[in-house]
């Protein structure tokens, strides 16, 4: 399959492999010495285990929101699969309802499957890169590798405020977690230009899993002027909050 040169960019995976020979020359020199966590239980996989997620879309034409809110329901199938390679695979029964009163219908199958390297997540018949381990402070890779959505070699998914507290409030509640890791698109969160606006972030927390995801993409409005980032003239916006969990 793909290497871990594939997943992780050439100028960080130059200093990853750079400090794998170092750690190798220190463990030589004193056995005792403390190997990283790869970082795995940022991201739990235990079945029967369930997160609910408030949801707040909101898509733009012409500069016009249109808000919708509503719930997603992320349960841990009871069944543990194995795939082509003789890796586990999770399903995550994903299901959604408007209100907290509704009751909960199917919305799609995701399938994620863990690996001491990493981490791959499948929605729609799209697999991503959702983590890679050890889980290391600016490590780089790349999100589409295993799809068609973007070469083999590109770098777009990187990590952030790795074991730092994150807060994030929904509904006049703040919830807070004490040691999370954020994925995002580039260094700044976001990759903007005159056309396009666009962010991908992802914020796990120790023990818990995904507890904040944002996404979005705006087309800005253009004519032979130029384009104007303020003016939206499509796109859309969600973000995901974790409100509960269990099993």
């Amino acid at each position: 399959m793909y290497s871990l040169a594939t997943l992780v960019s050439g100028r960080r995976a130059s200093l990853l492999l750079g400090g794998l020979m170092a750690a190798g020359l220190a463990g030589c020199e004193n056995q005792t010495e403390a190997v990283p966590e790869s970082g795995r239980d940022y991201f739990p996989l235990e079945a029967g285990a369930y997160r609910v997620y408030d949801v707040v879309d909101t898509s733009y034409q012409a500069n016009v929101p249109t808000v919708s809110r509503f719930q997603f329901k992320e349960q841990v199938d009871t069944g543990l699969e194995t795939d082509a390679t003789g890796q586990p695979v999770y399903r995550i029964i994903r299901s959604r309802r408007t209100l907290p009163t509704d009751a909960w219908k199917v919305d799609s199958i995701i399938t994620v499957t863990a690996t001491s390297r990493s981490l791959t997540e499948q929605r729609n018949n799209r697999r991503t890169v959702e983590l890679v381990f050890p889980v290391q402070e600016d490590k780089s890779w790349n999100w589409n590798a295993f799809n068609s959505l973007d070469t083999l070699v590109a770098v777009n998914r990187f990590y952030t405020r790795v074991g730092q507290p994150f807060s994030i409030s929904r509904g006049g509640k703040t919830y807070q977690y004490d040691n999370t890791v954020t994925t995002t698109s580039d260094v700044s969160d976001k990759e903007i230009n005159a056309a396009y606006y666009t962010v991908i972030r992802s914020t796990f927390a120790r023990g818990v899993g995904p507890v904040y995801r944002v996404r979005r993409r705006f087309i800005s409005r253009c004519d032979a002027v130029g384009c104007n980032p303020a003016f939206r003239q499509q796109g859309q916006s969600r973000s995901e909050v974790l409100i509960d969990s269990g099993k």
